[in-house]
Parts: structure tokens; sequence; C-alpha cells
């Protein structure tokens, strides 16, 4: 099971507080795809981060399960190695044979030799591609998704895209987008993200409504000091 409950996250925003979940529930399968709608600068990040366990909540309880990986993420890679010396600590860390897992990376990658080249001398657009291939080479029951499915030109997209479908006959995903056509397809259930609160939605529809008529009112959302529970916001 994937999920939130009575969960409570704020950020500080030049000074203010500002709110990503405010004593949210949602509870999801591990198999399902969801889509949860969340304006711009509005946390979609700090949610996924959670959700990953890279960051904890204010207060409340992070549902996870242990084959969770976010698409994209590059937190793990260390500067001073290579694009294979980091995939082998990868292969390492999660249980695979380092030298066919890297033969994928290298392979799905198409970083070519600088796939040998230290990651302090990638481009955004390369350090992406070897994300992308890392997550999509591990087995995962549960995809995390920050805005984007796939990195790079259109012809990786293309790749990173077909690969994920395959992945997804037998994986879930928690996709978390500001643009509703994003999620239309390939997520099962739907849901908006408005005032600190995740609210389930019957249809992709009723939650592309509700999230559009709703994000500019989350984008002004202040949280009043009576609603601020007793934690340090620093």
């Amino acid at each position: 099971m994937w999920g939130f409950i009575n969960c409570t996250r704020y950020f500080l925003s030049f000074g203010a507080p500002k709110v990503v979940l405010h004593d949210a529930t949602m509870i999801v399968g591990t198999k399902e795809r969801v889509g949860l709608l969340v304006p711009s600068g509005a946390g979609k990040s700090t949610i996924i981060r959670m959700l990953a366990g890279v960051e904890t909540p204010d207060s409340g309880i992070v549902l996870r399960d242990g084959g969770g990986w976010p698409l994209g993420y590059t937190g793990g890679f260390r500067q001073e190695l290579t694009g294979e010396e980091n995939i082998r600590k990868y292969a390492t860390i999660v249980g695979l044979d380092p030298s066919d897992f890297s033969a994928f990376c290298a392979d799905f990658s198409e970083l070519g030799e600088a796939y040998f080249h230290p990651l302090r001398l990638y481009s955004a657009r390369m350090r992406g591609r070897l994300a992308f291939a890392a997550i999509l080479g591990i087995p995962a029951t549960t995809y995390l998704a920050d805005d984007k499915l796939s990195a790079g030109d259109e012809k990786f997209r293309e790749k990173c895209d077909a690969a994920l479908a395959d992945r997804l006959r037998q994986a879930g995903l928690i996709f978390v987008a500001s643009n509703p056509t994003a999620t239309k397809d390939i997520c099962e259930k739907h849901g908006v993200i408005s005032r600190g609160k995740i609210i389930m939605c019957d249809t992709h529809e009723e939650a592309k409504y509700l999230f559009e008529d709703n994000s500019q009112d989350d984008l002004t959302y202040e949280v009043i000091d009576e609603e601020l529970p007793s934690f340090d916001l620093a």
C-alpha cells in the first residue's frame, strides 16, 4: 500500500509558511496507477520525496512498500564517480548483478563513451538519461513520478515511454503533475491536492475541473496562525 494517513507538511517560502499537505489522507494499492494534480510550486517534489522516504512529514504516517522508485531521481549519484561506477553502486544497493545492470544502463542511456566519464562532466540531459535508465532497469512494484515520465530529446522520450508502459503491466504508478493532460491516459485513478487536502475523484474530467477551478486559490493560499501545529517550521 502507498499513501498518507493524516499527514501534514509545510515549508517556508520567503519567510511565510506554505501548505503542501494538511491532515491529508490517501491510500492506494501497490499496483494502481494514480494521478495527483498539484499546482506548480505547491510541493510536487516534496510529495514524491515523502513517498520515496527521502523526506518526512511534520506529522502523520506515510505508507510505502519496499519496491517503489522515483523516475529520474539523481539524488543517489556521486559527481566524482563515472556513470558506470554510479550504476554499479546502485546495483549493489538494490541487489542486482552489477555487470548485467551496467550493461542495460549503458545501452538504454545511449551515452556512449560518456558513460565512463565522471558525472561532474555531464549535462543535465545526460544525467537525466542515466537516471531514467537506472530506474527503468530496476524491477519496481511502483514508480513515483514528479511532473514527467521521461527525459531527453523526442526519440529518447519515446524510448522511455515505451519502456515504462511495458513495466506498468506489472507495476503501479503515482504520478504527481501540474498538467491534467499528462495524467489522463496513463492513470486509472485521479485526484487533486487542494488547500493541503487530497481529494480523490470519480473521473479524470472531474479531477481536471476541480484542479482548474481551485488552482488559483491554492497558489495564493496562506496558512493562518490558528491552523499551524506546534512543530518547528525552520
